[in-house]
């Protein structure tokens, strides 16, 4: 009898062409076609693509960043299947962005509660300090500059760009695995609660300024 093998779509590459390969996925799921248009990047509505792969690329370097910071090797890797239900969701008006994920291994010892709980809350967080962040600019922007259409653009691509990471920080913490939000839930209900709540105020007042 053969031994059994994984098909190949379950096969994992590393970095750094994980990050090319993921990058590439998430922005022909955002944009189609229209991704290798330079028109795409320069548009209002380009918060929506900067908003998810800066969201992404930032989101899952600080889950590795803090992981490594604990004594535990980290990297981001894709899976071809993710990348394949990525590329597919290009069609669909509900985008599934799960190209890969951050691998993290202990360095032979017992996990540290703490370190893990850290490395994993860093992605969702990274999302809510962006969105505030831009939330917070855009509302000056919108208030302070003078120039209509300087106003309009720049306070609306920054209230974009915010809505879109609360909407990443908020997805990434519903409470089902094996997403953030379950494993936060699990180690700390405290840090998770505020989190949520955060990531829905900050979500619900983007929608509103929009």
């Amino acid at each position: 009898m053969r031994p059994w093998r994984r098909p190949w779509y379950y096969a994992e590459v590393d970095e750094p062409y994980s990050w090319i390969i993921g990058i590439l996925a998430v922005l022909v799921a955002m944009a189609g076609v229209q991704a290798f248009r330079l028109s795409t990047y320069t548009s209002v509505y380009s918060y929506v693509v900067g908003g998810v792969v800066i969201g992404m690329v930032v989101h899952e370097l600080m889950h590795r960043n803090v992981a490594r910071r604990y004594g535990m090797r980290s990297s981001y890797v894709i899976n071809w299947l993710g990348v394949i239900v990525t590329l597919v969701t290009a069609i669909l008006p509900i985008k599934l962005i799960a190209p890969g994920y951050t691998r993290v291994y202990s360095r032979g010892f017992e996990e540290d509660r703490r370190g893990i709980l850290y490395s994993v809350a860093a992605g969702p967080m990274s999302n809510i300090v962006m969105a505030l962040v831009a939330l917070i600019a855009g509302a000056l922007v919108r208030t302070l500059v003078s120039s209509v259409f300087a106003a309009s653009f720049t306070s609306t691509w920054l209230i974009g760009f915010s809505n879109i990471n609360s909407y990443l920080a908020f997805f990434n913490l519903l409470p089902i695995p094996p997403l953030d939000g379950y494993k936060i839930f699990r180690l700390s209900l405290e840090l998770w609660i505020i989190m949520f709540i955060v990531s829905i105020a900050f979500f619900a007042a983007t929608l509103m300024l929009l």
